[in-house]
């Protein structure tokens, strides 16, 4: 327990001795939050993993007690006093180490938020959550919108009355969503981001396709055991670095990572299909990315519950996922040292004759689809963009709800040259509105450019990364990563920040695009005045 507020004294020598001792305080309760939420992570791990399904109502009972436990943690007047006493102090370099003074940083963030939000309107968001999900899969099995529409107006609603009550006078609804998932994210940096890329991409697209020769049937009719499936993934994961004494790897509906208590209790999940051998392997590379950051950021600081140990935002955990997903374990180089390892787990279903570079062609394969999750890597920056332009239309009130249908169709058309044939596969395909996550999808495009430049500013500070990638050795990169990016945890209050330390430059979009047109210029032999546009 923390002891009494009242026994801090700040006043003239104790200064420094103050600051220690509010902050010893202020610790005792982060390290409880933390123990919440990690006992919360390990519910939510259960659920998806092993919790029989009759157990659906008591665990959300059981989530409930903890929700409401960490809460009142989180708005205790210890927590208020003892950050009243630190914000006295400062400055407060010289009595607390950096990773503490961040730390107070982000506690008074998360403090002053949830202290501000009202009771009832977190109520009614909780309440709201367990119902747009039943209301969302009702919408989609009846393939209506118009089920869903007003559960939407609800969650738009909420996000507006959240936005008046917590954050500044004068800021935009969006701004506040986005910055919930990514410290700093405006629409003000969104929108060029998506200037800049949209043309190039939708251009990139086309191009492809006139000159696409695809190799669908490579495995067509091919069953692969979904077993072995596991086993071949779980030597990838392990391979790259995914520590198992600190990590566990199962199965799961969706594909995901859970930090029960990073960094020494890390899970993850992916999903596995007898007809689809790329799926599991590719999801299991992507979730040990989320792994890898997980298991590398500050072991003492994370143990002590502190903030700053944690990442400033989804769009760089997502760059670390997609970088061992994309970068590394999409290209020709890892494929060139593992497809003979697939061929071997697999001899009794595959072709032996199919070669690594026809693999390699088969997974990067650009085919526009209706479906985000199952988009290919040019084309998926198209679906986030059609989804930020629909969510801030909602939010500024230039959209309305009922017209969601028709405007989703219509740039889906203009991006993408496709047109859903439902509201299925059209703009009821997404769980997030059902939940009131505006502002998380513009997160995964954020952490496909940052992937972008972290990977080439490994590759100009490894010498022969690419080598080696092919002789299967990734400990150098996962080094660097860990000192560049996971060990540095929220120590810089911005993703940007961090980013500019790392690359040496601002997001750029440039750089992503260059990787895509490189990329993808050599697997479809383009040689045009759009690629060249964006090539170096």
């Amino acid at each position: 327990m923390a002891r009494a507020s009242s026994s801090i004294s700040m006043g003239g020598d104790e200064g420094s001795s103050g600051a220690r001792e509010a902050f010893e305080q202020l610790k005792e309760k982060l390290k409880e939050i933390s123990c919440l939420e990690g006992v919360a992570s390990l519910l939510s791990w259960d659920q998806q993993v092993y919790m029989p399904p009759n157990g659906v109502a008591t665990r959300g009972a059981q989530q409930g007690v903890i929700a409401r436990v960490a809460h009142a943690h989180k708005t205790s007047d210890a927590i208020g006093t003892a950050l009243e006493a630190l914000s006295r102090a400062e400055p407060l370099h010289g009595s607390l180490t950096p990773a503490e003074i961040a730390s107070v940083r982000e506690a008074a963030r998360e403090y002053n938020r949830t202290k501000k939000k009202p009771v009832e309107l977190a109520a009614r968001a909780a309440a709201l959550e367990a119902n747009g999900v039943a209301a969302w899969q009702k919408a989609r099995k009846e393939n209506d919108f118009s089920i869903f529409a007003p559960v939407l107006q609800e969650w738009i609603d909420i996000a507006k009355e959240e936005t008046a009550a917590v954050a500044d006078p004068g800021t935009d609804v969006y701004d506040y969503c986005l910055d919930r998932f990514e410290r700093g994210l405006t629409v003000a940096r969104l929108e060029p981001l998506f200037a800049l890329l949209k043309t190039p991409l939708i251009a990139l697209v086309k191009q492809i396709q006139a000159k696409a020769d695809t190799n669908n049937d490579l495995l067509s009719g091919v069953e692969l055991n979904v077993d072995t499936q596991m086993v071949v993934a779980r030597q990838f994961a392990e391979e790259i670095g995914f520590d198992f004494t600190s990590g566990r790897f199962d199965v799961s509906t969706h594909p995901m990572t859970i930090p029960v208590g990073a960094p020494f209790d890390v899970r993850i999940t992916s999903r596995f299909r007898e007809t689809e051998l790329s799926s599991g392997l590719l999801a299991t590379l992507h979730e040990a990315g989320h792994g890898l950051y997980e298991q590398g950021l500050d072991a003492q600081a994370r143990a002590a519950g502190l903030p700053a140990s944690k990442p400033p935002g989804m769009g760089l955990h997502e760059s670390q996922s997609l970088l061992w997903e994309k970068q590394v374990g999409m290209s020709m180089e890892f494929w060139d040292h593992y497809w003979p390892v697939v061929q071997r787990s697999f001899s009794d279903s595959l072709n032996p004759s199919i070669a690594a570079s026809e693999y390699h062609k088969l997974i990067n394969e650009v085919r526009p689809g209706m479906i985000r999750v199952e988009a290919d890597e040019v084309s998926y920056p198209l679906h986030i963009l059609l989804r930020f332009e629909i969510e801030k239309g909602l939010l500024d009130g230039s959209l309305k709800v009922v017209d969601i249908p028709a405007i989703w169709n219509q740039k889906m058309e203009e991006y993408l040259g496709i047109v859903p044939k439902n509201d299925v596969e059209g703009c009821l395909q997404d769980i997030h509105w059902s939940m009131g996550l505006f502002g998380y999808f513009p997160t995964y495009t954020l952490g496909a450019v940052y992937a972008s430049m972290i990977f080439l500013a490994a590759e100009k500070q490894i010498p022969g990364l690419r080598k080696q990638i092919q002789d299967g050795k990734f400990s150098e990169l996962r080094e660097w990563l860990r000192e560049n990016i996971h060990s540095v945890g929220s120590l810089y209050e911005t993703a940007d920040e961090l980013i500019e330390q790392v690359t040496g430059s601002k997001l750029d979009a440039k750089c992503f695009l260059d990787y895509l047109s490189r990329k993808y210029g050599a697997l479809y032999n383009l040689s045009s005045p759009e690629l060249q546009a964006t090539s170096r």
